[in-house]
């Protein structure tokens, strides 16, 4: 049987939820038989927790969310595998690209003759320069992209407006610098590490239709920073960040980010994939300054850049983000190409609504998305999403999402609005836990974003009745998304496999199996908020300068996640 996309009385067969478990994400990763075997790619041992709150080890109830408050850094903070298996990796994209040079090559015998053998592939050393490369790249078709790329850097570094924060000053050796950061070579490499290592964090790019010879230079030079920032070379990392200030101030001045950015879903596929990459860089760029970035930028992104990328979301139109059913359409009707662009702008505006939370949670920082504007399409299944062929994919629409299916009316909003309810139906529990754990975490995060509404409210915490709902239903929503899907049936996760090869690896799930994590710190924090909220009389009144500015993090938008940290600690410790 097939879960997802069934209608009510399909749902009706699965059975119903456990009470008396909760699945960490932890014990799902390393013993379920629902999931595959994701050691391979955490850098912790496996680890296994019974219950949210253990009585014998309570500060692992919160361990990811203890490690992502304590550090710095995307490797640090997100799941990107130990360094000896990034190395890995990047041995096999080594070998993957002098398969592909060595090709090239082979069809150019003239210019075959002059390589000297072995092929050396351009490295990252401080003493390489582009006159000491043993091959003229400039025949690579991606060199075009290195040049286009060259330009814009060179646009940014030598026409800064006021207050920009590009400091470097243009010159030939800077010139060098960039051919040979953004070279072929090295856009290959950089977008191997992007794909295997960082791209299941962050899933909004359609691998399969992804064509870096025809993609934007800005989403491209973005995603090859994000590569070079998770590479297991220091050099590549230690590179990156000159490049930090230039790639985002080029990303946010580009013509497509800025202008006449309504989506057209019956206009030419080509341009609206222009724009939703243009918005797709400016949301890499709020990444790796906001993780890499000095405190300067990560201010300068929190504050400003993620308030426009936000603004220029609703200009695209956020109710825009919503799918055609598929199911209804024969192959011969089905463009594969317009699910994708699509799909990519559903995932995108949900992924710039869980930073919009992660700001929110980590920073104290108030919401800039309101959750009732959110009226789009859940993401769809990411055996769809991951579909290497048109064929596939419209047989895995077909299969998982059938035309009668509730998924083609149920959006974001609806969904979050079900769960504050206390009457939460069987029917609509199952249907919500075929979403997956992309939305499901969503869902959770937009529980902590009404946390803070109710936390920056005046008075006592009186209307904790529909947080208190939410967090009920999306424990058994959860607990039923966990144990429904028997192995190798789950449209969510595709890769069984824990051997599984480098090459493979963008297929499998990242930090968003942490869920649970978030659930549990919502639910800690609306406990105390309840308790704190009652503590104090009415009539008492508060003296002026005195107490803290909330009840429960005392200092808004900080940079640091310092006071959040503490408070992990604090409910670890305490058992609160």
């Amino acid at each position: 049987m097939m879960p997802w996309g069934h209608t009510m009385e399909d749902l009706q067969d699965f059975g119903t939820s456990p009470t008396n478990t909760f699945f960490d994400p932890a014990s799902m990763q390393y013993t379920s038989p629902t999931w595959p075997d994701f050691s391979a790619l955490s850098s912790e041992g496996p680890e296994t927790f019974e219950t949210p709150v253990s009585s014998d080890n309570p500060r692992k109830s919160l361990h990811f969310l203890d490690k992502f408050t304590s550090n710095t850094g995307l490797v640090s903070s997100f799941d990107c595998g130990t360094h000896e298996q990034r190395e890995q990796i990047a041995a096999s994209l080594d070998q993957q690209i002098l398969a592909e040079l060595q090709q090239r090559i082979m069809s150019m015998p003239a210019l075959g003759m002059e390589i000297p053998s072995p092929l050396i592939l351009e490295n990252n050393s401080d003493t390489s320069s582009t006159s000491d490369l043993p091959l003229d790249w400039f025949n690579d078709p991606l060199s075009l992209k290195t040049h286009e790329i060259l330009l814009l850097v060179k646009e940014v570094v030598m026409i800064k407006p006021r207050n920009s924060s590009v400091a470097l000053d243009w010159s030939s050796a800077l010139r060098d610098a960039c051919l040979q950061f953004f070279s072929p070579s090295n856009i290959r490499r950089f977008l191997g590490f992007y794909w295997a290592i960082w791209h299941p964090n962050v899933n909004f790019v359609h691998r399969p239709t992804f064509d870096m010879l025809a993609a934007k230079p800005t989403v491209l030079a973005a995603m090859a920073l994000i590569g070079a920032c998770v590479s297991p070379d220091m050099p590549d990392n230690e590179d990156a960040r000159t490049w930090f200030n230039c790639v985002e101030e080029m990303v946010f001045i580009d013509d497509d980010f800025n202008s006449d950015l309504t989506y057209q879903s019956s206009g030419n596929i080509a341009i609206q994939r222009r724009k939703i990459q243009a918005v797709q860089a400016a949301y890499i760029v709020c990444l790796y300054q906001n993780w890499e970035g000095a405190d300067a930028s990560k201010s300068r992104i929190r504050r400003y850049r993620f308030a426009t990328l936000v603004s220029t979301a609703r200009d695209i139109g956020i109710t825009a983000a919503r799918h055609l059913n598929y199911s209804e359409l024969g192959r011969h009707e089905f463009e594969w190409k317009e699910y994708a662009a699509r799909e990519e702008l559903i995932r995108l505006f949900t992924w710039i609504f869980l930073l919009d939370s992660a700001f929110v949670i980590f920073n104290n920082l108030p919401p800039r998305m309101v959750i009732k504007e959110i009226r789009m399409h859940m993401a769809t299944p990411e055996a769809c999403f991951q579909a290497t062929t048109a064929d596939q994919c419209h047989h895995q629409l077909h299969l998982f999402l059938p035309a009668r299916s509730l998924y083609w009316t149920t959006s974001f909003r609806g969904s979050f609005e079900s769960l504050c309810k206390d009457d939460l139906s069987v029917n609509l529990r199952h249907l919500l836990a075929t979403l997956g754990p992309l939305n499901l975490f969503a869902l959770t995060s937009a529980i902590h974003s009404q946390i803070f509404q109710f936390r920056s409210a005046v008075g006592s915490f009186q209307l904790r009745a529909p947080i208190q709902n939410a967090l009920s239903n999306w424990r058994d929503v959860w607990q039923l998304f966990s144990s429904t899907f028997p192995q190798g049936i789950t449209p969510h996760v595709t890769i069984e496999d824990p051997h599984i090869q480098p090459a493979e690896l963008w297929k499998r799930m990242g930090f968003s199996r942490y869920a649970p994590e978030y659930w549990l710190l919502a639910h800690l924090m609306a406990d105390r908020l309840a308790v704190l909220g009652t503590s104090k009389p009415d009539n008492e009144l508060e003296p002026l300068d005195e107490g803290p500015l909330d009840p429960i993090l005392n200092r808004y938008d900080q940079t640091s996640m310092r006071q959040v940290n503490d408070l992990i600690m604090d409910f670890q410790t305490f058992q609160i």
